[in-house]
């Protein structure tokens, strides 16, 4: 058996060690915020027919019925809530990414700790520590992944699961060894194939989430049991770094810094219901628009610059969300993206949109080099006009500031519930550190239909 000084069992005994208090002030306050976006996401996401299969079945296997199915009024059991809340998770691409390619795991640990909450009746503090620290674990496993990148692998489900099952096992209370197995059984669930970007519905790579999510739980409640897996899982040979980068060292990586950098701050919050690639290009062309007051009927051309990483997942992806031409097509149609121009068929089917498309182009062109995945939030963008006119900009993606998220929540719930609701349900996630049992308070997502 490998010493106890490993990367792997240093992690786990950070975990365990590191409390509440121990967490710096504004880092708690980063995980409110994550918590509050990454929900809103959700209630919205819910009834997309992409989300609905997903959460028929968890309905359908049952269970406990304690845990709920968010903006559904639903329950179930702890892992098919998992299951089910992971999809939903990300059955929009409104929710956040990260500065540094960190980005998407809040899509994971936030379902699994939120069913794992309801399962163990935990404090609001318990819970906000345990998705703290498993949210840092996942932006630190992605944060490797992504520097390294010597395969293609959906990196924001693959380091999740392992995020996601730190918290689950912190608010299971799981000891130092137990934890250590718990993140083995989960390197062992852990999966994310590229390949997603095949599949113009969007589910797969939903449901990428939903499949870490349950994952986590499940390795979690194993270790709990008893079960166990290989130790130093990050380090071993045919361990998770060698599995999905072929570089076992590379697990050392995920320690630099641990407990004084906090990677899981490194958030970029979303704007528009558009993948990461596309949030700096549709920012700088609206500014443009708007700026020069120029309409669909001005534009001659648009010719947007982008990093290698995010040039492929753009132009392969066929979805509304993700598909950067036509991104462009709807934001030169109706001057603006929301929820529903990417999710209502009727707002691409308009003849004007397809009469922008044949009129004008759209030119998507790679920077040559290989590129951190920050990068992907950089870009340049040039709109000519048929009269001649050309404006250009070169541009890194503006953060949001926290009223600007607030109000993002409001919105996305406000089309589920009333202006008051949403509001209200704002306060009470706002305020979750000071709840001694979080269950009632996620019963409160369950939104009805209609």
């Amino acid at each position: 058996m490998p010493a106890a000084n490993g990367p792997t069992a240093r992690l786990c005994r950070w975990a365990d060690e590191t409390g509440y208090q121990d967490i710096p002030e504004e880092v708690r306050q980063e995980s409110v915020t994550l918590l509050y976006d990454q929900l809103g996401g959700m209630i919205a996401s819910a009834t997309l027919p992409s989300c609905r299969p997903v959460a028929g079945l968890a309905a359908r296997l049952g269970g406990s019925g304690e845990c709920s199915i968010v903006g559904l009024p639903l329950r179930t059991s702890v892992t098919n809530a998992a299951l089910a809340n992971g999809t939903i998770a990300h059955g929009d691409e409104v929710d956040s990414t990260g500065q540094q390619g960190t980005g998407h795991y809040a899509a994971t640990t936030v379902p699994a700790a939120v069913a794992m909450a309801q399962h163990v009746g935990s404090s609001g503090r318990d819970f906000m520590r345990a998705l703290t620290l498993g949210s840092e674990v996942a932006a630190r496993f992605q944060s490797v992944i992504g520097h390294y990148g010597t395969r293609p692998e959906f990196v924001g489900s693959v380091g999740g699961t392992m995020g996601a099952a730190v918290s689950a096992g912190l608010l299971l209370g799981l000891n130092e060894d137990q934890m250590e197995n718990a993140l083995a059984l989960a390197a062992s669930g852990a999966c994310g194939l590229s390949s997603h970007h095949q599949d113009d519905t969007h589910q797969i790579k939903s449901l990428n989430h939903g499949r870490a999510a349950e994952a986590a739980i499940v390795s979690a409640l194993l270790a709990q049991d008893g079960f166990h897996g290989p130790r130093e899982v990050m380090t071993t040979e045919h361990g998770f770094f060698d599995a999905f980068l072929g570089l076992p060292g590379a697990g050392h990586d995920v320690m630099t810094g641990l407990g004084d950098e906090y990677l899981m701050r490194e958030v970029a919050y979303k704007r528009y219901p558009v993948g990461g690639p596309d949030q700096t290009p549709l920012y700088a062309f609206l500014q443009l628009m708007r700026a020069n007051e120029f309409t669909a009927d001005d534009i001659e051309q648009i010719e947007v610059s982008v990093s290698e990483s995010a040039f492929h997942t753009v132009k392969t992806n066929h979805h509304p969300s993700v598909h950067m031409e036509t991104v462009l097509t709807l934001a030169s149609v109706y001057g603006d993206i929301t929820f529903n121009h990417i999710h209502d068929p009727s707002y691409l089917q308009d003849p004007r949109c397809a009469a922008f498309q044949e009129r004008a182009r759209i030119l998507i062109i790679p920077r040559a080099g290989r590129a951190s995945q920050g990068a992907r939030l950089e870009m340049g963008i040039t709109v000519r006009t048929r009269d001649g006119e050309s404006v250009t900009q070169d541009l890194r993606y503006p953060l949001m500031t926290e009223d600007e998220i607030k109000q993002k929540f409001r919105t996305l719930v406000g089309l589920r519930t009333s202006p008051e609701q949403a509001l209200e349900l704002e306060n009470s996630l706002l305020a979750v550190e000071e709840s001694d049992n979080v269950a009632p308070l996620f019963q409160q997502l369950e939104i009805a239909e209609g």
